[in-house]
C-alpha cells in the first residue's frame, strides 16, 4: 500500500482548501469595508454638519459601525485587514464624536 503519496495528496488538497477559504475570506472582507465606507459620511460631510443629508448619514452610521466593530471583534478579520478597519473604527469613533456635540446643541435648543 501507498500511504505516503495518499496522505502527501491529501494534505496538499487540505492546504489547497485553507488557502482558498483564506483568499476569498479576504477578499469578502475587503468587500465589506468598501461598502460601509461608501455608506458613511465622508470628512468633507462632517465638516458641514448644517447640511440635511450629513445629518442623516450621522443618525445611520451607527448601523455601518456596528458592522465595523463586528469586523473588529472577529480574529481572523483582524489579522487579514487590521489597518483598514482600525481606519474605518477610528472614522466611527469621529462621527459618533460629532453626533454627540449635535446631540448636545439639539438639547440646548430645545425649549
Amino acid at each position: 500500500m501507498r500511504v505516503g503519496p495518499i496522505a502527501a495528496l491529501l494534505a496538499a488538497f487540505v492546504m489547497l482548501g485553507i488557502g482558498l477559504g483564506l483568499f476569498f475570506y479576504y477578499r469578502w472582507i475587503g468587500g465589506e469595508l468598501v461598502d460601509i465606507r461608501s455608506r458613511l459620511v465622508t470628512e468633507e460631510q462632517l465638516a458641514r454638519t448644517q447640511d440635511s443629508q450629513t445629518i442623516s448619514g450621522i443618525k445611520l452610521a451607527p448601523i455601518q459601525c456596528a458592522r465595523v466593530y463586528d469586523l473588529r471583534i472577529n480574529p481572523i478579520a483582524r489579522r487579514l485587514r487590521r489597518a483598514e478597519i482600525k481606519a474605518l473604527w477610528r472614522h466611527c469613533e469621529k462621527i459618533a464624536d460629532v453626533a454627540a456635540g449635535l446631540d448636545n446643541i439639539g438639547r440646548q435648543s430645545a425649549p
